[in-house]
């Protein structure tokens, strides 16, 4: 406590029994240092108040220069107004994940090769950029790469995408991605520690991309005592800088080929995460992708609903004028075919297990009609076999 709090006289600002402040500042105990330094006995004594009394007015001056305590039930009302949540791009995706990606956690994308976790990631960094009233951030991305160069070019295809759907939204939406590589786990956890935390504060980061967190451990297979230490020190400041900064992060996962049991959380298949139960315990909500063997229509899939919602911003709804106006024009979209992937919960603090059915277009992400969902979600049990 510094010496000015320690000195300056706090009984006006108490809510207690006049009686007992009268009584204080005859006997000169004003302070905080002062009431408290003193004991009970002393008080009791010098102030001639009872005892009752007396740890009333130590209770009084320990919550005036404590910071104030709050239930669980105070915590939830009091951040009731807060964005708790960034949106996928996809209002199907964002009813399917409660709201979608949420702030202040650690959410791994993990699936094989072409499942669409970089397409999801990148999406996740458009909207970010968005305002609040359009399920977005208003905020900057931090995104590092590992195992390869950041997917520029797959940017620059979605981006005139999201100038239509939304008009009022970033003028660029490059310059507040900020990219970062890393060439091995050191540098990894050092850039998360040391690095990322002055980058958040700096240029308001509200979404950390790690793709992926894989690559840079298993390049080093000999060190698998230190690997293992990393991989906790990595989870642990991840968590801290999310939990800290009310920030989400998405963590890009590889997999890794397996005998074919079942995995702890009940996963079937020849394939699971990678880095094991070491990562896994330090993740909040794991959404594996996966590609299927099933292809729609593209036709199908511009008449399902609408997943462009209008932004309350002004933001136009062009997606389905756009998608049939191509119908209209081109025959080749009747012959166009997108591959299905789903996308299952494996595990989640407050959402069950589930599967959801989506493709990958010229946009982005793409939720498919959710009466179309049980029928590609046999596939998923199909292809594990």
């Amino acid at each position: 406590m510094c010496s000015t709090a320690g000195t300056k006289n706090i009984l006006d600002e108490l809510d207690i029994n006049p009686c007992i402040v009268v009584q204080a500042q005859r006997a000169g105990y004003v302070s905080a240092s002062h009431i408290l330094g003193a004991s009970q006995t002393e008080l009791e004594h010098k102030l001639g108040l009872s005892a009752f009394h007396i740890k009333n007015l130590i209770a009084a001056v320990t919550s005036h220069v404590l910071p104030k305590k709050l239930t669980a039930w105070e915590m939830a009302h009091e951040s009731s107004n807060d964005v708790t949540h960034l949106t996928t791009g996809c209002p199907r995706l964002d009813d399917f994940l409660c709201g979608g990606v949420t702030l202040g956690s650690v959410t791994e994308v993990t699936g094989q090769s072409g499942s669409g976790k970089t397409q999801m990631a990148l999406q996740l960094a458009l909207h970010a950029q968005l305002p609040p009233s359009c399920g977005g951030l208003g905020a900057g991305v931090a995104y590092i790469c590992t195992e390869s160069q950041f997917p520029l070019t797959r940017l620059q295809q979605m981006i005139p995408h999201m100038h239509r759907k939304f008009p009022r939204g970033p003028y660029s939406y490059t310059d507040n991605i900020f990219v970062h590589h890393v060439p091995d786990m050191d540098n990894l956890v050092d850039c998360v520690q040391y690095q990322l935390p002055v980058l958040v504060s700096r240029h308001g980061v509200k979404l950390v991309v790690i793709d992926s967190v894989a690559a840079s451990f298993r390049a080093e297979d000999s060190r698998e005592v230190n690997k293992s230490a990393l991989i906790q020190s990595l989870g642990y400041q991840l968590h801290q800088l999310a939990a800290s900064r009310a920030l989400a992060v998405v963590a890009i996962n590889q997999v890794t080929a397996t005998m074919g049991a079942t995995s702890l959380y009940g996963m079937a298949g020849d394939t699971a995460p990678a880095l094991g139960l070491s990562w896994a315990n330090l993740v909040t909500t794991r959404l594996m992708l996966t590609r299927t063997h099933s292809n729609i229509p593209a036709h199908q899939v511009t008449q399902c609903r609408n997943d462009g919602a209008q932004c309350s911003n002004g933001g136009s709804d062009p997606i389905s004028s756009l998608c049939h106006s191509d119908i209209n024009n081109s025959k080749t979209q009747m012959s166009l075919q997108y591959n299905v992937r789903l996308m299952d919960i494996v595990f989640c603090p407050w959402l069950c297990r589930k599967i959801a059915a989506f493709i990958v277009n010229e946009e982005g992400i793409r939720g498919i009609d959710e009466d179309e969902i049980y029928m590609y979600a046999s596939v998923l049990r199909n292809d594990s076999l």
